[in-house]
């Protein structure tokens, strides 16, 4: 199953041999994983405010794991500041076409973590758990990956029954990767995101905020990370329908 889905640059940046485009820069990878993804969603004050004792992150391209390294890292974060919180579990759920091999993703989480231990131990045992049609736990978070075309995900998600909080919409960029980003995937996600649940997407484009809106997101403008001018926020209103 697993073929070699990437190639180095010069710089050490992993580049998809399926859309010739970059998984992220590696000297800001963390960085900028953090700042799109985890304060994108406000994902800290979330696990705060939440009622339910399981919060739900829905993510849309795997790639090297590094997203669901750094929830499941603030996630740690939270449960030991907040030891006796209603918030026992987190639940995360993604989906990759085009998975890395075990190789791949343990030179990518090497050539990016490098001074911070924390997150060195959770992706060795990431890199030590992850197998095909994965379903992992470790302790308190679970890790689901479907390795599938993502306009299959929102079903699969479907009937697992749940409704998402936070989602990662973490595709390639959309000129080279457009059926992340299409409508009709924004639609089935909506339909499964739970009142109030929030997006956060590193891209901008502007048909990527209009297929966001048509669906029913509320969508804002955030300052982008780094050289990136604008990113996309967003969340689900509470239903006002009589």
């Amino acid at each position: 199953m697993f073929e070699s889905t990437i190639r180095w640059d010069e710089n050490l940046n992993p580049i998809s041999t399926y859309f010739d485009d970059v998984y992220f820069n590696t000297a800001g990878a963390i960085d900028e994983t953090t700042y799109v993804f985890i304060e994108g969603n406000n994902l800290y004050q979330r696990f705060i405010e939440h009622k339910q004792d399981n919060f739900i992150i829905g993510e849309t391209g795997f790639g090297s794991g590094l997203s669901f390294l750094i929830a499941w890292q603030t996630f740690l974060q939270f449960k030991k500041e907040y030891p006796n919180h209603i918030l026992k579990k987190l639940d995360f759920f993604s989906v990759e076409k085009y998975p890395l091999s075990n190789s791949e993703m343990t030179k990518i989480h090497e050539n990016i973590i490098q001074n911070n231990e924390q997150l060195k131990s959770l992706a060795q045992q990431l890199q030590a758990s992850l197998t095909t049609d994965v379903s992992c736990q470790f302790a308190d978070i679970s890790l689901t990956v479907f390795y599938n075309d993502v306009s299959l995900f929102p079903g699969f998600l479907a009937k697992q029954k749940i409704l998402i909080d936070a989602w990662f919409f973490d595709g390639f960029a959309p000129a080279k990767n457009p059926d992340m980003w299409s409508e009709s995937l924004f639609k089935a996600c909506y339909q499964i995101t739970a009142c109030q649940g929030s997006f956060a997407t590193f891209t901008a484009a502007g048909f990527v905020r209009r297929n966001l809106l048509s669906v029913g997101f509320t969508v804002s403008k955030r300052k982008g990370f780094g050289l990136k001018r604008e990113m996309l926020v967003g969340y689900k209103q509470k239903d006002v329908s009589p």
